[in-house]
């Protein structure tokens, strides 16, 4: 497989490993240290990408607050899961009117519409993060997933937080095949064991449930762009919800039609760009996200992104696309003009994670 993206901060000036680290975490959390710490920064991070998710192991010495604030919510473009296993040290979090205080040894989950700050005191651990569709699809959405949590005693956790550890260990060795694979039955291993421990949504006028509801639609918008049924009828059907509060809930967004079709559009435009549907018709593109009209789709792409989908695909074929991932020696080592690029390119992973 594609060599791990890998941070240390002993290899670089403090200040320096400081900016690197925060330019990891910046997708997710918003990050508060203290003004004057004990110690010098100290942390490490090593990312393998196992299909459609992203395995981490991290560490950051001292006191740190990490705050998945709604601003951050709003501007992050990110809407996964997070499955941490903590190895040592302190994880704490509040969310709302609840405190969690994590066990060692035991596994715990965040949903990321929740607004969430995590406190960590020298705290390693293995995180999973997941898309949002990548579980829900498997479990048919609609759980209360933040703060579900396996503690030590727990078979299932010990299970779960076992397979974690054994995956750190092994995903260096694997090919692009074998990560896969393991990615795939992670994904079903971790959701059978959420199907027996969570709870679903009940329908409810509870603005607190807007950010999840809303959540729950958006991911099943992006499992199912190629349904052409896909409207405000059949996500009544879905969430459970009322035809109002489905518009109060895509009303900030132009309504459930535009929202739509201009995630058919995005999702077109990602699929013109990538080298792996090079060699597709741009007609079985245009059906593949939901358009019956080849003429129609060419029409809106170009309103959209000022191009048509043609030129668009022959933009792509003028670069060279490398994929991200960190520049590799004979010997998998970094090379040193990509060194400091290694938050930027964690970040960029994060953020492409797809179900």
């Amino acid at each position: 497989m594609s060599s791990p993206i890998r941070f240390d901060s002993a290899e670089f000036a403090e200040k320096d490993a400081e900016e690197i680290w925060r330019e990891g975490i910046d997708a997710i959390f918003e990050i508060q240290r203290p003004k004057d710490p004990a110690a010098p920064f100290r942390a490490k991070m090593e990312s393998w990408a196992l299909g459609g998710m992203l395995l981490m192991s991290h560490v950051v010495g001292g006191d740190v607050e990490f705050q998945r604030t709604r601003r951050r919510i709003a501007t992050s473009g990110i809407d996964h899961y997070l499955v941490h296993c903590l190895l040592d040290g302190t994880l704490m979090s509040t969310f709302g009117r609840d405190t969690q205080q994590v066990p060692l040894g035991s596994v715990v989950m965040r949903d990321l519409v929740v607004e969430n700050i995590g406190f960590t005191r020298d705290a390693p651990m293995l995180t999973l993060t997941v898309p949002r569709q990548a579980i829900d699809r498997r479990t048919g959405g609609a759980l209360r997933m933040h703060g579900l949590s396996w503690d030590p005693t727990d078979p299932i956790g010990v299970l779960i937080a076992s397979h974690m550890r054994t995956l750190a260990s092994v995903a260096t060795a694997m090919d692009d095949e074998q990560a896969l694979v393991a990615g795939e039955a992670t994904l079903d291993f971790i959701a059978a064991c959420v199907l027996r421990r969570a709870e679903r949504w009940a329908e409810s006028g509870d603005p607190r449930l807007t950010p999840v509801i809303r959540a729950q639609a958006l991911s099943y918008i992006e499992g199912n762009l190629a349904d052409t049924s896909l409207g405000p009828a059949r996500l009544r059907e879905i969430l459970k919800v009322s035809r109002t509060a489905l518009y109060e809930l895509f009303e900030p967004m132009g309504g459930v039609a535009e929202y739509v079709r201009a995630r058919r559009l995005d999702e077109a435009m990602r699929r013109l760009e990538s080298p792996l549907h090079a060699r597709d018709l741009i007609g079985a593109i245009a059906c593949a996200v939901g358009f019956m009209s080849e003429s129609t789709f060419n029409r809106v792409f170009k309103e959209r992104f000022g191009c048509t989908p043609t030129e668009a695909r022959g933009r792509r074929a003028g670069g060279v696309f490398t994929g991200f991932g960190v520049t590799a020696t004979g010997n998998g080592a970094r090379h040193p003009d990509d060194a400091r690029g290694v938050g930027a390119m964690t970040a960029a992973k994060i953020r492409d994670l797809r179900a």
